[in-house]
């Protein structure tokens, strides 16, 4: 603030000495200041030892000929000596096709010894490389090979023998190569770069890459990008060791972690995003990281600084690769650190528009001046007067004006904040989209094209020249003139959106339609999986079927991908995996192999005379017969449905026969035979529901639903489903159906409605249903489960490995969760219940979704992680045990099957230490990953092997439900729209009456039509047994109160999160505690003396 008040004092002393100044003559900087950014953080000269790198290389050539120079993925090496006499053999087969001093040569050879030794071969007979990547398109290679003397494209094996041509004593001003950067008007302009820059990089850089002789240097970036002229020359002219990644390691991680552990790898100067597909594990032997030509981000920067060092560094490549460098200084504050000072013998200013310093903490254009300037354009004379400009500080000289814009802080340090241009850089590599729009407007069945960056991805926007405009053919035409980084996605518009200036209005143009139908997560794994795959992505939301390229994935992102499975999974999925089988559901079957969890497909097979239950439906059973078979009600699924209209109630008593039909486990009973129960599995009419039609008048249509709804199953000789229809009035109708859990589950309502619709609709116009077959029923799951888990007595079985699992993880568990409950625990259950809303609002939603998606964690654990927040706030301690359900369809066959599959899982989190949520999510991750990982042992075995206390009052191991609903949708609004009908749902749909357990937290998930998070509505089920509906709705406030907090401060610890609010804070400290009373003032003998005056005989 000071300083804004002298610079307002200043402007004012100047237009009040000369009010003819224009805008541009106005001086805000005072000297010193002025002297600070143009001088003192520019003092950056120093004496360069050798005039050209070849001159430092000979000198390790001379003292340690035998040292490894140079060695390739393949494991191939070169020592300096031998380095040298391949460079002799490239000069002399230079000099024989008549290449000379400043002749220009162009490199299309494979990633290998053989590169590195052309270059230096180039430099010996006093010319420029131009690498030509052999992966580019023929057409731009052709382009950029123009004016070349010759383009080595293959490898001579004789130049290995050595030749006898001396190396030219190159100058300074030699021009040492030509690199091609993306061009705004559709051509790529190369930068022609002089030996004195390249020298002076070779030993400014030494330090920072902390490289010296014997140091091994991974040589990373491609051979056409400049950041590898700066491997080459750092690292062989200090003395090192340069490791050459070849292409089958710059695609693949694990194999990238093999080449830095066998070539004992200690440096590594790579782009920020290669760092986000790496796990620090896997090359934790590399002490030196030198980051550049992307920005880097806190987290990125704090993660890697962990264990190693980190550099961040800035340069085009107009400067010789680096421009600027710093070390990253923990903590990180802000977007990301610093892009560094100006390093030796290089100079940058930071100008307005008027090509005037800024003062410090002001944006401005970065131009770059010093050793390292580029001679200019190559035959593009124009473009370097455009860019290299003369230095206005007077100082002689010219400057780059490199279009980044950035500001000084108070340290001398610089930090990047944008382009002022379009240019665009996407996965390190520097590209104008108007390049690539050229390109495209070049098909003849194009007429009009614009390009542009969006969520680091390159967009183009197309209009068809006639009538027909093949994207497929456009995108062929372009990927032979462009490299795979330029390639943009491609869509069609009728019109390019103009605004009122007639210009194109880029903020209108549409995003890309990528595909977002598809099935949904079935498992665990694959919940974690589409949340990992949008995230890599930047999406929203992924299908588990649909390809990860097709989304928008590619190269760079799948490695980012893979290691993030690394890190959540503890797998190794491998490039060629992901490429294979590059959907959800692919990768997670990849990962269960990996796991060893592989087993055999359900299918139909054989059946026993007798046929079991289930696990899961033998507890429902057990839990039946001990509550009074046909009187509990709590295992029932009620759902009651309005429908207006000419209802056609003989079709619909056919279709729900038809759907029991369809569907065994709809037609089974379960009675005991030898004293275990068994399916019984019902044919013909045994096996349809009757549907009783009644007429009641509209004011007992509740009490009649009530009744029904009221009446439990007895499972031995009754159906587990029922149906009543009545009717109102004429038209009106409610048709109630009520399920036992045994026969179904939440998923299984969905397939229900599909499968009822259906068969409705074929009834009505006289016709039988005409679905699929289906391939298997459940009582061929039933059989299937018991085959796949095994015998306890069988070590070796999954059964056994999972209890194992459980027994460890739940040892010495809380019998009974400490909760706040209004009165005392009855000795036998009643399972009465009521229910309060919960709602959250989009934007916390939309903050904790995105915080799942960076942690790798779904909703569901942040729901977790928040929710024993609170019971651990409300007094229920640090080791807090909570119950989940789980799908448990994890196999395609029963997707479309109804039936009882849900398990039901315990969680236990430790709540110790004081957490900050980022670190409970993370210790909830591991604990929930783990449970699905052995979440096939069904929940009453575990409770039949772990024998807790048994009792009436309360569930074993846990009595918290935690539920966040992702059941599969039906498409649109009218799931249970029947045709000629309206059907809405009525208000007897949920259970309001029964509580299975102490508290059931279910919440689900809105999203908008774009599929935004849109607030998340739910509702606390709570036992009447034990709290007043007051307490359960304090509990849902406190819980919206906890998520909202976490959500915008995740590094918020237990301790400091607040679950009372303002006016309870008063009431709890204030209110309740106003006990002040006036005293008197003096003593107790006072108090007594006065008693004495006032009443002496009594």
């Amino acid at each position: 603030a000071r300083s804004l008040a002298d610079r307002l004092v200043a402007v004012l002393t100047q237009v009040a000495a000369d009010p003819q100044l224009t805008l541009s003559q106005v001086d805000v900087l005072t000297g010193a200041e002025r002297a600070l950014v143009t001088r003192e953080w520019n003092d950056t000269a120093v004496p360069v030892a050798a005039a050209s790198v070849p001159l430092m290389i000979a000198r390790w050539v001379a003292e340690t000929p035998d040292a490894v120079a140079v060695r390739d993925g393949g494991g191939r090496s070169l020592t300096y000596g031998q380095l040298d006499g391949w460079a002799s053999g490239v000069a002399a087969g230079l000099a024989g096709a008549g290449v000379g001093r400043g002749d220009r040569v162009g490199l299309c050879l494979p990633r290998g010894v053989e590169m590195v030794a052309a270059m230096l071969g180039v430099w010996r007979v006093g010319a420029a490389f131009v690498p030509l990547d052999p992966q580019l398109p023929v057409a731009r290679r052709e382009l950029m090979a123009a004016g070349t003397s010759l383009v080595l494209s293959d490898w001579d094996p004789t130049w290995e023998s050595g030749g006898e041509v001396p190396a030219v004593v190159l100058d300074g001003r030699d021009l040492a190569y030509v690199i091609y950067t993306s061009g705004s008007t559709g051509t790529p302009k190369g930068v022609a770069v002089a030996h004195a820059g390249v020298a002076s990089l070779a030993q400014v850089m030494a330090p920072v890459l902390d490289v010296s002789a014997g140091t091994a240097a991974l040589q990373f970036a491609s051979f056409s990008f400049d950041a590898s002229v700066l491997d080459v020359v750092t690292v062989l002219g200090a003395g090192g060791t340069l490791v050459i990644a070849d292409d089958e390691q710059r695609r693949d991680m694990a194999a990238l972690s093999r080449l830095v552990r066998d070539a004992d790898v200690r440096v590594a100067s790579v782009v920020p995003s290669l760092l986000a597909a790496l796990d620090p594990a896997q090359v934790a032997g590399i002490r030196r990281w030198v980051l550049g030509a992307e920005f880097l981000s806190a987290g990125l920067a704090s993660r890697w600084s962990a264990g190693s060092q980190v550099w961040n560094t800035y340069g085009p490549t107009e400067a010789t690769v680096i421009t600027t460098a710093a070390p990253v200084v923990l903590p990180v504050s802000g977007a990301g650190p610093s892009m560094g000072r100006p390093i030796g013998n290089a100079r940058v200013l930071v100008l307005d528009e008027f090509l005037q310093p800024v003062p410090v903490g002001v944006v401005g254009e970065v131009y770059i001046g010093g050793l390292g300037l580029a001679q200019g354009y190559v035959d593009r004379p124009d473009l370097t007067a455009h860019r290299f400009v003369a230095d206005p500080s007077g100082v002689g000289g010219r400057l780059y004006r490199s279009g980044d814009l950035a500001r000084w802080d108070s340290e001398g340090l610089l930090h990047f904040t944008g382009r002022s241009d379009d240019q665009v850089k996407i996965r390190g590599f520097r590209i104008e989209p108007a390049e690539v729009q050229a390109v495209l407007q070049q098909h003849p069945q194009v007429a009009q094209a614009a390009v542009i960056a969006r969520d680091n991805q390159l967009i183009g926007y197309l209009v068809a020249a006639g009538d027909e405009l093949e994207v497929a053919a456009v995108r062929e035409f372009a990927a032979g003139r462009l490299p795979e980084y330029m390639l943009p996605t491609l869509l069609v518009l009728d019109t390019l959106p103009l605004n009122a200036n007639g210009k194109l209005d880029r903020a209108a143009l549409p995003a890309p339609d990528l595909p977002t139908a598809g099935r949904a997560a079935a498992t665990a794994a694959e919940e974690i999986l589409c949340a990992l795959f949008a995230e890599i992505l930047g999406v929203e939301s992924v299908p588990a079927d649909v390809s990860f390229f097709e989304l928008g994935g590619d190269s760079l992102s799948a490695m980012r991908l893979i290691a993030r499975i690394r890190s959540v999974f503890e797998s190794e999925v491998s490039v060629r995996g992901l490429f294979t089988a590059p959907t959800v559901a692919g990768v997670a079957e990849q990962i269960a192999a990996a796991a060893g969890t592989a087993r055999r497909a359900l299918t139909a097979g054989e059946r026993p005379a007798v046929l079991p239950l289930s696990y899961g439906q033998q507890r429902m059973w057990f839990l039946n017969r001990i509550e009074d078979a046909g009187q509990s009600v709590a295992y029932n699924m009620p759902m009651a449905l309005r429908i207006s209209g000419d209802l056609d109630v003989a079709a619909l008593e056919a279709a729900l026969g038809d759907v029991a039909d369809r569907h065994e486990v709809l037609r089974t009973i379960y009675p005991e035979v030898n004293g275990v129960a068994c399916q019984q599995i019902q044919e013909g009419a045994a096996g349809r529901p009757s549907l009783l039609v009644s007429e009641v008048a509209e004011s007992d249509v509740s009490s009649v639903v009530a009744a029904f709804f009221g009446r439990g199953f007895d499972l031995n000789t009754e159906l587990p489903w029922r149906a009543q229809l009545l009717v109102p009035a004429a038209g009106e109708y409610v048709l109630a159906i009520v399920a036992h859990h045994i026969a179904l589950d939440g998923w299984s309502m969905g397939v229900l409605t599909r499968d009822l619709r259906a068969a409705y609709t074929a009834r009505r116009q006289g016709q039988v249903p005409a679905w699929t077959e289906l391939d298997v029923q459940y009582a061929d799951y039933a059989l299937w489960q018991r085959e796949v888990l095994g015998d306890l007595d069988d070590e070796s079985s999954l059964i056994a490995g999972q209890l194992g699992y459980w027994r460890e993880t739940l040892s010495g568990i809380p019998q009974e969760l400490a909760l706040p409950t209004d009165r005392p625990r009855p000795a036998t259950a009643s399972f009465r219940g009521g229910s309060v809303p919960i709602e959250v609002n989009a934007e916390t939603h939309a903050r904790l979704v995105e915080f799942a998606q960076r942690g790798g964690a779904t909703m569901f654990m942040v729901a977790h992680a928040a929710l024993t927040m609170l019971l651990s706030k409300m007094g229920a301690g640090n080791d807090i045990p909570i119950g989940t359900v789980v799908a448990g369809r994890g196999d395609a066959a029963v997707e479309q099957l109804v039936g009882f599959f849900v398990n039901t899982l315990v969680l236990r989190t430790d709540l110790s230490g004081d957490p900050s949520f980022t670190e409970l999510l993370a210790r909830v991750r591991e604990t929930d990953l783990a449970a699905y990982a052995n979440q096939e042992l069904p929940f009453e075995r575990l409770v039949e092997e772990l024998s807790p206390v048994r009792s009436l009052a309360h569930n074993p191991l846990f009595q918290v439900m935690l539920l966040v609903q992702n059941l599969p949708q039906e498409q649109g609004d009218d799931g249970w729209n029947l045709p000629g009908v309206v059907v809405r749902p009525t208000g007897h749909s949920s259970d309001q009456t029964s509580a299975k357990f102490d508290l059931s937290v279910t919440l689900v998930e809105r999203r908008d039509d774009d599929g935004r998070p849109a607030g998340i509505i739910g509702a606390i089920q709570y036992a009447t047994d034990l709290f007043d509906e007051s307490t359960a709705r304090s509990l849902a406030d406190r819980l919206v109160r906890v998520l909202e907090q976490v959500a915008g401060d995740p590094s918020a610890c237990l301790g400091a999160i607040e679950v009372v609010d303002s006016a309870e804070r008063q009431q709890l400290v204030e209110v309740w505690n106003a006990t002040s009373r006036p005293v008197p003032v003096g003593s107790l003998a006072d108090l007594f003396a006065a008693q004495v005056r006032l009443s002496p005989d009594a």
